[in-house]
């Protein structure tokens, strides 16, 4: 076949307007397929195949923010270039959103269009390749109270607060957790991140006596004794009562709710070894969650 440059003008002609009308067609095509994808109708389908509510509700708040993004630019989401997904991840950043959290709503978003790539050929993910990720903040080292800042905490806590405390540190449950405990029988049913509490397979978790008995002097509602309170509002009482006791010297930090979930854990691993019964306990997924987990707490773990 003979080379381009060997073929006569005329017919040099007729090939650059072929050329430019497949080109044309291809893009009228894409722009039909385009007009004809309904975003509203895909983000719900996306947000319902979450694994739970928390995860929808990120990856939805992260949706928003594009949307408005967009609409404040006035451009389409499903004709997003590279170079508009970087100047959209620029304003996250500017508005002083924390690096995880800007790192976080690139992750939802990101996710979303591979998603719409299975129904739609002509859908690309223009934030694949970025390089306007936020770089990874340094962990900050976790620190697990010891038993004896335990039992000064416990000590200074009033009843309330020494209910939730042992609630968190003898049976190692999230603070997102609380407020759904409902007591059936001997067990208490909740759920944990979207998924229900379980103990030895069966639906709802036991209670240590002490656990128990610290929810009775506590006055709380035996049946539903956290249904009035938040996640939120649990953390910052145990924030402002650590915070107190660090201030003044008595415990070396000012521990978080979710430290004494840390103690449960690290506690009931020195004491059992026993790393299957304790990722059962923490309603973690697999060992590899719990091995991870305890990594993170200094501890090394094996199967």
């Amino acid at each position: 076949a003979p080379a381009l440059a060997d073929l006569p003008p005329a017919i040099m002609n007729e090939v650059a307007k072929a050329f430019l009308f497949e080109s044309w067609k291809n893009e009228l095509r894409a722009e039909v397929d385009i007009a004809g994808i309904d975003w509203t109708a895909d983000r719900a389908k996306f947000l319902s195949d979450c694994k739970s509510q928390h995860t929808a509700k990120a990856y939805g708040a992260a949706l928003d923010r594009l949307e408005a993004w967009t609409e404040r630019e006035g451009l389409n989401p499903l004709t997003l270039t590279p170079a508009q997904a970087d100047d959209f991840i620029r304003d996250l950043k500017a508005d002083g959103r924390a690096a995880e959290s800007v790192r976080r709503d690139i992750a939802a978003v990101s996710a979303f269009y591979t998603w719409m790539k299975r129904p739609h050929k002509n859908i690309e993910n223009p934030i694949r390749g970025t390089k306007m990720r936020p770089e990874r903040a340094a962990k900050k080292e976790t620190i697990i109270p010891s038993t004896d800042e335990l039992k000064i905490i416990l000590a200074e806590a009033n009843p309330i607060d020494k209910a939730l405390i042992s609630v968190m540190a003898f049976r190692g449950l999230r603070a997102g957790a609380l407020p759904t405990i409902e007591r059936k029988g001997d067990r208490f049913k909740g759920s944990s991140k979207g998924k229900t509490l379980k103990e030895n397979e069966v639906d709802g978790v036991t209670f240590p006596a002490k656990v128990i008995e610290a929810i009775e002097v506590a006055g709380l509602d035996s049946r539903k004794p956290f249904y009035k309170m938040s996640a939120n509002s649990i953390e910052k009482r145990i924030r402002y009562l650590c915070g107190k006791l660090h201030k003044e010297g008595r415990i070396k930090a000012a521990f978080s709710a979710h430290d004494f979930r840390h103690y449960f854990a690290a506690t009931e691993y020195t004491k059992s070894k026993d790393i299957f019964k304790l990722s059962k306990l923490l309603n973690h997924s697999g060992i590899q969650v719990t091995q991870t987990y305890l990594r993170s707490l200094g501890i090394e773990a094996g199967a």
